[in-house]
């Protein structure tokens, strides 16, 4: 999303006869952001963003800081040698924080508003016997 100072360099660029995609070079960003942008100064429309519409979100910056903090000490107390923690049990714990049920896809995407990074764990090998392994390692060095 382009910020208002970027929005008029759009439009003082278009006013000095630059190109569209010379434009979307310069600024980064992509030919029908400037497209638009600059259609709507043509139309006499403002440049600012517009609120949107819909349902706030009970989310907020702050609740989401609440929540990460909240998080990462449930985890620290449960385990002690390493942090994980299921999406299901991080929806269970948003459900008591903020009260609203999310799908477990919305709690991935919170997970990840959070910097929580998703690890899906392996499941050993039936051949991966701890014991077997040592035994091996132990031949190994003997030959």
């Amino acid at each position: 999303m382009l910020n208002l100072n970027q929005k008029e360099l759009i439009i003082k660029l278009w006013g000095q006869g630059k190109k569209q995609q010379e434009i979307a070079s310069l600024i980064g960003c992509s030919q029908p952001s400037v497209n638009l942008w600059i259609n709507r100064h043509k139309t006499g429309l403002s440049l600012k963003s517009l609120p949107r519409s819909g349902r706030p979100t009970l989310l907020t910056k702050r609740n989401l800081a609440k929540l990460k903090n909240k998080i990462t000490a449930e985890v620290r107390a449960a385990n002690k040698n390493y942090c994980s923690l299921s999406t299901k049990q991080l929806s269970e714990i948003i459900r008591r924080e903020i009260g609203k049920d999310y799908t477990m896809r919305h709690v991935e995407r919170i997970m990840h508003k959070l910097d929580f990074s998703r690890i899906t764990p392996r499941p050993q090998h039936i051949r991966n016997d701890p014991k077997k392994v040592e035994e091996f390692r132990q031949e190994f060095k003997k030959n």
